[in-house]
């Protein structure tokens, strides 16, 4: 085999005038080299799955942290000192309105009321013998309006003593559920001495605070939903009740009450609850959160056209929506992007896609964003 099938013309000529072991040296260096002077082949382009920007209704929460209050809670309280002579309290028992809870020693008050009582009907009767006497005109106008007087002084003072005696009983005021007591018969109580609490427990309050950013979404009688650590995995619905029309100056929050419907007494006062309400619905964008990759602090994807060439393009990303995530800006509706195999993939160059993939979202995929906040 001569020099000439392995090399150019040049290196003949350059051959011929070496010497002879100098000679063979190049030809067995350009006999080496032969293969590396034809062009390489052209990679093949990669393949990739593409996916199209989906426009979607995004059902927004706001979620926030409250306690639970009783609709209506009231200390079992005596208004004047006494001596308990019968008690009608049982741990945890519901009780209806108007039940007898607790009974004092009401003997001696009893006989001053008795005294009241005897002074205004013997006034009273008094009263009506004068009337028939001023027919007959045996009295003047003064003495009986003077009698007239007294009987409404009296029956007032009778009115008084009455109502000291009610306080020698507690009744309950509403229909609720009775907490522990620690008291017994023949104690000495104080006035204002807290024996129970009584809590109606049908219907619950829930108090949480909101951003001030978030006062255009919330309306009264919208929706809520509330879970809590002491029940997982079940969550509590109830409507927005009152706004408090004051904001918070330091933290920029307000108030809100829900109302809670509490059939099955689950839900207790204090009670820490997370709160979720929803927002009005709105259109966005998203892609696979996979197809998105970064650059510092940018982020961007391959844009695929109609001829299978990528454009890099950068883009605004919103929330995270299950395995995917919204984009602002950057990109239209029904544009395809790189999904599996973006990290092959270089601006401008040609990719053969596989498959398109459909988007697949839950009924209720939003996730609740920094932005909406916890409280």
């Amino acid at each position: 085999m001569t020099a000439t099938s392995h090399f150019t013309q040049p290196g003949l000529i350059l051959a011929q005038i070496l010497p002879t072991k100098c000679r063979i040296i190049l030809v067995i260096a350009l006999t080496l080299l032969a293969p590396f002077t034809h062009a390489a082949p052209k990679s093949q382009a990669p393949t990739v799955t593409a996916f199209p920007v989906m426009e979607t209704t995004l059902q927004q929460k706001l979620i926030a942290l409250g306690n639970l209050k009783a609709n209506q809670s009231v200390d079992i309280t005596p208004q004047i000192n006494g001596r308990i002579v019968a008690l009608h309290l049982k741990d945890g028992a519901k009780v209806k309105s108007g039940k007898l809870l607790v009974e004092l020693d009401d003997r001696e008050q009893a006989a001053i009321t008795a005294q009241a009582r005897i002074a205004f009907e013997d006034a009273q009767r008094q009263l009506e013998y004068m009337e028939t006497l001023i027919t007959r005109k045996a009295i003047s106008i003064d003495e009986l309006k003077a009698q007239r007087a007294m009987v409404e002084r009296l029956e007032a003072a009778l009115q008084a003593e009455l109502a000291i005696l009610d306080h020698y009983t507690l009744e309950a005021p509403f229909t609720g559920t009775l907490s522990f007591h620690e008291q017994s018969i023949g104690a000495l109580i104080n006035a204002g001495t807290v024996l129970t609490t009584l809590d109606d427990l049908s219907t619950m309050k829930l108090t949480f605070d909101l951003p001030e950013s978030s006062l255009s979404h919330v309306r009264k009688g919208a929706r809520i939903t509330a879970t809590t650590d002491a029940w997982p995995g079940k969550a509590f619905t109830g409507t927005i009740d009152s706004i408090n029309p004051r904001i918070d100056p330091v933290n920029l929050t307000f108030q809100v009450r829900a109302l809670l419907v509490n059939p099955n007494l689950q839900l207790l006062p204090g009670m820490l609850m997370r709160t979720s309400i929803e927002r009005p619905g709105e259109q966005q964008l998203v892609v696979p959160s996979r197809s998105i990759l970064f650059d510092g602090n940018r982020r961007y994807v391959f844009v695929i056209d109609e001829h299978n060439q990528v454009e890099r393009r950068t883009i605004t990303t919103g929330q995270s929506i299950d395995q995917y995530i919204v984009v602002l800006s950057g990109l239209a509706e029904g544009e395809m992007v790189v999904n599996e195999g973006a990290v092959k993939v270089t601006d401008g160059r040609r990719v053969k896609v596989l498959e398109e993939e459909q988007p697949v979202l839950s009924s209720n995929p939003v996730q609740p964003a920094a932005a909406d906040g916890l409280l």
